[in-house]
């Protein structure tokens, strides 16, 4: 008898536990508002594009000195190309756009960036006119649920769409929508 009692109070406590579980408890999956990942095609968001002009920096990352000129990776977008003739009133001048690029390393007239999930090398021997002179297609992983890349993760954290890997496309934003309470950003 005590058995049975213990049985049903445990079955009628196990109703007030949360039924959301992060990560994989595939039978308690339920819609809630959350982050969905827009998707690009591959061959527009993989490219390297050069602008003449200074853009805004959003999140500023690592820096590269060469001579006189400034590389700095802004993470997600590109590296921003940094006039400093004058240290004391160093400019931005011009930006290379690179979508996906999290993280910047040079040698000599060389710059090494990802590009998503690819290593493009950046001749920067000319500093107004940047060339791409190599790109491995990808060098980098680009799926890992637990620690995703700048542009796997949403903006703020709450639940959001597991990323998928694509061969085709990236993702290149993020939109609030209904998606279900599978993955989770603290």
């Amino acid at each position: 008898m005590k058995i049975i009692f213990f049985f049903t109070l445990l079955a009628f406590l196990s109703s007030c536990w949360p039924k959301t579980r992060i990560g994989g408890d595939y039978g308690n999956l339920q819609k809630v508002l959350g982050w969905k990942p827009v998707y690009g095609a591959d061959t527009a968001y993989k490219k390297l594009s050069f602008f003449g002009t200074p853009q805004p920096i959003e999140k500023a990352g690592k820096i590269y000195v060469k001579d006189n000129t400034i590389y700095q990776n802004d993470i997600g977008k590109g590296i921003h190309i940094i006039d400093n003739n004058d240290p004391q009133k160093a400019q931005r001048i011009a930006f290379i756009g690179l979508p996906g690029n999290t993280d910047i390393a040079a040698k000599g007239n060389y710059l090494y960036v990802n590009n998503y999930s690819d290593l493009v090398v950046v001749d920067v021997s000319n500093r107004n006119r940047p060339i791409e002179v190599k790109r491995i297609k990808n060098m980098f992983s680009t799926y890992n649920a637990t620690k995703p890349y700048v542009w796997q993760a949403p903006p703020d954290s709450g639940f959001y769409e597991c990323p998928r890997l694509y061969n085709d496309s990236v993702i290149i934003r993020w939109n609030r929508d209904s998606v279900l309470n599978q993955c989770y950003k603290r």
